[in-house]
């Protein structure tokens, strides 16, 4: 009979937080769309807020509700969160997958863009307007920290104990993919999200996919500040994004997919080895293929705040734009 009410108990516990988990999803999908709000407001009175406090604001916004869903949990960062230290030379590995991982989201990035615009490209003018090292030191140190430790600190983690791994990694990387709340980012971040949460778990630490993630946004900001600058040498326009997507047309496009099909095949062939070595130098033989075959009881992880977090970030892609073009007319 106890154990019938220990089991019970567990249960319960087990069913609130995966819905406290959805209910922290939806939390901070509202929030950061109010903070959005709110600046674009402020920048029309005339209060334009520089692009470093936006950045600032914005990562904010995620990253709050989750420090206090940490604190209301009683969460441990080392056990619960994986703030567990890694070894040297699974830094370096990190540095090198950063590389290999690279031509994967590049390449589902370059896809996209038979759909849809480059977001990036177009955010790359206000980028350029603030201080090329403090948006470098806010977008490949402050922004990563901020967003592995929400998505794969919190939700990976906490997703994993009931769901195990894969299902985790799919679950962190569907709800980082749709925070970027357009179709471009949302396409290449989930990709990279599952790879990032697996590399995570193999090491047993958040550590690497901070490390990769701070590689791939710097290196991105890096070509950016060094393609800008090499324009402005030139004596070309001042409207650097509007130049770049000018010089993207259809056929380039088709070449661009090409080349980083290849280049993510090749290194996500090399990425596997690299990624068992971390288990096996991290935290002993054949640990990866362990957590990933082990069995979890199935949990029902798609809860109501989760539905309603998605339906909302889907209405924000795909129906807000014809929703408002639609009341400007009438108007």
């Amino acid at each position: 009979m106890t154990d019938s009410i220990d089991q019970s108990s567990i249960y319960d516990r087990n069913e609130r937080e995966l819905s406290s988990l959805g209910w922290l999803f939806l939390i901070s999908v509202i929030l950061h769309v109010l903070t959005a709000l709110a600046q674009s407001v402020l920048a029309q009175k005339g209060i334009g807020l520089s692009i470093e406090m936006n950045l600032i604001v914005s990562e904010l916004s995620m990253l709050v509700p989750s420090l206090i869903y940490i604190l209301a949990g009683n969460l441990n960062f080392r056990e619960d969160l994986g703030f567990r230290p890694i070894k040297a030379g699974t830094f370096f590995m990190c540095i090198l997958l950063a590389v290999l991982v690279t031509p994967v989201a590049s390449f589902v990035n370059a896809l996209s863009q038979l759909f849809v615009d480059n977001t990036m490209l177009r955010m790359s003018d206000s980028l350029l307007e603030g201080s090329n090292l403090a948006v470098m030191l806010l977008g490949a140190l402050y922004g990563p920290i901020c967003e592995e430790f929400v998505f794969r600190g919190v939700f990976n983690n906490r997703y994993g104990v009931y769901t195990g791994p894969l299902r985790a990694a799919f679950i962190s990387a569907l709800f980082f993919g749709l925070a970027h709340m357009n179709v471009n980012q949302a396409a290449y971040t989930f990709v990279l999200g599952f790879i990032l949460a697996l590399i995570n778990d193999a090491a047993g630490s958040i550590y690497p996919s901070m490390i990769i993630h701070a590689c791939i946004n710097g290196a991105n900001l890096s070509f950016l500040f060094a393609s800008a600058a090499a324009s402005r040498a030139l004596g070309n326009g001042a409207d650097f994004a509007a130049e770049a997507a000018s010089a993207i047309n259809k056929d380039i496009l088709y070449v661009l997919i090409g080349v980083t099909l290849a280049a993510a095949i090749v290194c996500g062939a090399l990425a596997i080895p690299c990624v068992i070595w971390i288990g096996e130098h991290e935290m002993g033989h054949d640990r990866l293929r362990r957590i990933l075959c082990a069995a979890y009881e199935k949990k029902r992880w798609l809860t109501f705040p989760c539905v309603i977090a998605i339906l909302f970030i889907l209405f924000i892609m795909f129906g807000l734009n014809p929703v408002l073009s639609l009341v400007k007319n009438q108007v």
